[in-house]
C-alpha cells in the first residue's frame, strides 16, 4: 500500500536481509554474552532476555510513529497524501481498508495461488528451521569448539545478506520471480551435497564450512515469495488473509524443520539432509507449477478484457522502474480505462485489468 509493484521487492528484500545482519551482530553478541558468568542465571538466558527486551523496546517507537497507509502518514500533506496514493493506480490491488469482507476471504483459501504459496514457504521453512537449530551443531561436527563455532556463524549471515539483496536485485531488473527462486534453490542443493559425501576429517573443514554457507542461500527464498504473493494478489481483505496463510506454513516449517535433525545422527546427519535436499527440489517443481498457472490466468484477464470491448493487452506500468513518468502512466491508464477498479478494494479475479507477475 506504500509502494509501486516494482519497488516492492527489493523493500521487502531490505527488510528481510536484516536476519542476515542478526546473524552477524548476533553471534558476537552470543560471543560476549556467552562469557558472562552467573549463579541464577544460564548464558542463553541471558542472551534470550537482553535480544527480548531490545525488541520491546524498539516495538514502541514503530507503533507510533509507523503508519498504515499513506493516507494516514503525518509526515505528508493532503496533496502528498493523494500523490502517494495515485502513483500506486497500477498496482491494481487498492489501498488499505478498515472493511473485512467475507467473500475476500473464501476466495483467499479457494485460490490456487495461495496454497502454491503456501506450499512454497512451507517447504523453504523446513530447512530453515533445521538449518538454523541445528546448524551451531552441524559446525561442531566439523570438529570446532562451541564459542568457534559461534563466530563461524557469521559468514552465514554475510552471504545471507548478499543472497537476499542480490536475489531481490535481479528479480527486479528481470521483472521475474520464478526464474530468481528457481536459481536461489541451486546453492543449497550443491551445500546439502557436499555435507553430505564429505567426511568429517580435520582436513575437510574448508569444503565442509563451503557446503554449510552454500545453504545459506535459502533465506533469499522467502522474501521474494512474500513479494510475488503480495504482487499477484488484490483486496486488502484477501491480501491480509493471505499473508496469514503464508504466516502459518512458514511457522509449520520452522517446527517441523528441528525434529528432522536428531543429536544422535551426528556427525553426518542424514535423515536431516536428504529431507532438505528434497525439499528444495519441490520448490522448483512449485515454482514452475506457480509459473504456468499464472500464465493460465494472464489470458483469462486478457479474455474478459476482449469481450468487454478493451485492448487485450495492457502495459503493466507497475513494475516498470520509478522515474517522473508516474503521473503520465496514471494519465495514460485513466485515460484507457485500465485501473478504474484499482480503488476499489475489488481481488484480482474479479479485476479484469490485474496483471499477474511471474
Amino acid at each position: 500500500m506504500w509502494y509501486k509493484r516494482s519497488e516492492q521487492t527489493n523493500r521487502n528484500a531490505a527488510w528481510y536481509s536484516m536476519l542476515g545482519i542478526v546473524n552477524i551482530l548476533g553471534s558476537l553478541l552470543s560471543y560476549g554474552l556467552g562469557h558472562i558468568q552467573s549463579d541464577r542465571m544460564h548464558s542463553y538466558q541471558i542472551i534470550f532476555l537482553f535480544c527480548g527486551l531490545l525488541t520491546v523496546l524498539v516495538s514502541v517507537p514503530v507503533c507510533i510513529f509507523m503508519p498504515d497507509s499513506p493516507m494516514e502518514a503525518k509526515f505528508l500533506n493532503e496533496d502528498e497524501k493523494l500523490i502517494a496514493v495515485e502513483r500506486l493506480r497500477m498496482n491494481q490491488m487498492g489501498v488499505a481498508s478498515r472493511v473485512w469482507k467475507w467473500d475476500h476471504v473464501l476466495e483467499a483459501f479457494l485460490d490456487v495461488k495461495t496454497w502454491l504459496w503456501f506450499s512454497m514457504l512451507t517447504a523453504v521453512s523446513i530447512p530453515s528451521g533445521g538449518i538454523t537449530t541445528f546448524g551451531p551443531l552441524i559446525i561442531q561436527s566439523f570438529g570446532f569448539g562451541k564459542f568457534q563455532t559461534i563466530l563461524f556463524n557469521m559468514p552465514f549471515g554475510a552471504v545471507q545478506i548478499i543472497a537476499t539483496l542480490g536475489g531481490a536485485f535481479l528479480a527486479t531488473k528481470l521483472k521475474k520471480k520464478g526464474p530468481i527462486l528457481i536459481l536461489l534453490c541451486i546453492p543449497p542443493v550443491i551445500g546439502i551435497i557436499i555435507l553430505m559425501v564429505v567426511g568429517r576429517g580435520k582436513n575437510h573443514r574448508g569444503i565442509l564450512l563451503v557446503g554449510y554457507y552454500l545453504t545459506s542461500f535459502y533465506p533469499g527464498i522467502s522474501p521474494l515469495i512474500y513479494s510475488w504473493s503480495g504482487q499477484n494478489t488484490g483486496g486488502d481483505t484477501k491480501r491480509k488473509v493471505t499473508t496469514s496463510i503464508l504466516f502459518v506454513g512458514a511457522s509449520a516449517g520452522n517446527i517441523i524443520g528441528p525434529h528432522l535433525f536428531k543429536p544422535s545422527e551426528k556427525p553426518y546427519y542424514y535423515r536431516g539432509l536428504r529431507s532438505n535436499l528434497a525439499l528444495f527440489v519441490a520448490i522448483v517443481v512449485l515454482v514452475v507449477l506457480a509459473m504456468l498457472w499464472i500464465k493460465v490466468l494472464n489470458r483469462r484477464h486478457a479474455f474478459t478484457r476482449e469481450s468487454m470491448g478493451k485492448s487485450a493487452i495492457v502495459l503493466d506500468t507497475s513494475m516498470e522502474g520509478s522515474s517522473n513518468t508516474d503521473v503520465e502512466d496514471t494519465e495514460n491508464a485513466q485515460a484507457s480505462g485500465v485501473g478504474d477498479k484499482a480503488f476499489d478494494d475489488v481481488t484480482d479475479t474479479k479485476n479484469e485489468d490485474f496483471i499477474y507477475v511471474y
